[in-house]
C-alpha cells in the first residue's frame, strides 16, 4: 500500500505572519520529500470571503502540481492562548469563535479539530477534558514551541483520553523544517478537494499515523528515543538564542 507523508501545520501568505506563497511551499515541501500538506493559516487574517478563496486556490494548486494540500484556519480564543486548527471546508466559524462550539461544529461537520502546541503560553493549563470528545488529536510535537523533543503533557494527555498524538511543522518558513509528518494511505482519488477529503476521514478514523523521521512519535515518550530527544532539545534551547545573538551581529556588519 502506498503511503503520502504530509507536512502538517502549514502557514501560507493568507497567515499575517508568513509570506509563502501556496506553489513555493508546495515546490519546497516536496523537495523535501513531503507529499503533500495541511495548511493551517489564522483565523485573525480570515474572513468567510478570504476562505473560499484560499479553498479554490489548494485546489487549483494541488491539481496543477500533484502535491496533496489540505485547507485549514487555525483558530484562536479571544486572548490568543489556545490554538485549535481545523483541517476541512467547514464554513468559517469567525475570528476568536468559542474553542468548544468551535470543535463540536468541527466533528458534526467532518472536519478535524486538534488542541496546538499546548506548550505556547502554557495553553495547557486550560484544557478541558470535555474537549476530548470533540478532538481529532493534540500537537504532541510542535517544532516550532517544542523544538527537537516531543511535548511530555501533551503524550501523556492524548494517551489518556485516546487522542491521536498530532505533530506540526508550525511552519513559517525554512527554520521550521523538521521530520515531522502525518502519515496516510494514498488516497485513489484524483482531484485535489476529493484526496483532501479521503485524507481527513482517515484521520477522523484513527488510521493515520504521526511520525518522527519515519518512526511512530508514540516512541519518543520515553526510553532511549526519549531521553536522546530531550536531551537534544536542552543542548539546542542552550545554543539557539546564542547562534541569534551572534547572526544579529553579523548582520549588522563589523563592528566599530
Amino acid at each position: 500500500m502506498s503511503v503520502l507523508k504530509l507536512a502538517p501545520h502549514i502557514h501560507t501568505e493568507a497567515s499575517d505572519d508568513s509570506d509563502w506563497p501556496l506553489r513555493r511551499l508546495a515546490s519546497t515541501l516536496k523537495w523535501w520529500g513531503f507529499d503533500g500538506m495541511l495548511v493551517s493559516d489564522h483565523d485573525r487574517t480570515m474572513d468567510g470571503s478570504k476562505w473560499r478563496r484560499l479553498q479554490a486556490e489548494c485546489d487549483r494548486v494541488g491539481d496543477e502540481t500533484g502535491f496533496l494540500i489540505v485547507p485549514g484556519v487555525e483558530y484562536q480564543d479571544p486572548d490568543h492562548v489556545v490554538h485549535v486548527p481545523v483541517f476541512g471546508r467547514m464554513p468559517f466559524q469567525g475570528r476568536s469563535p468559542d474553542i468548544m462550539s468551535l470543535m463540536r461544529s468541527a466533528r458534526e461537520q467532518g472536519s478535524v479539530a486538534v488542541f496546538a502546541h499546548p506548550a505556547r503560553r502554557n495553553a495547557w493549563q486550560r484544557w478541558s477534558p470535555k474537549w476530548a470528545a470533540h478532538l481529532s488529536g493534540i500537537e504532541v510535537w510542535n517544532r516550532k514551541y517544542d523544538g527537537i523533543a516531543p511535548n511530555a503533557w501533551a503524550l501523556d494527555t492524548a494517551r489518556e483520553h485516546d487522542l491521536m498524538p498530532m505533530v506540526g511543522l508550525d511552519w513559517h518558513g525554512p527554520r521550521q523544517l523538521f521530520g515531522l509528518a502525518l502519515e496516510v494511505p494514498a488516497p485513489a482519488a484524483a482531484t485535489n478537494r476529493a484526496r483532501s477529503d479521503a485524507v481527513l476521514a482517515v484521520v477522523l478514523t484513527g488510521r493515520a499515523r504521526c511520525t518522527a523521521f519515519s518512526v511512530g512519535v508514540e516512541r519518543f515518550a520515553d526510553g532511549f528515543l526519549g531521553d536522546l530527544t530531550r536531551r537534544a532539545e536542552r543542548t539546542r534551547a542552550w545554543l539557539a538564542p546564542r547562534v541569534r545573538r551572534l547572526e544579529a551581529l553579523v548582520g549588522r556588519g563589523p563592528i566599530p
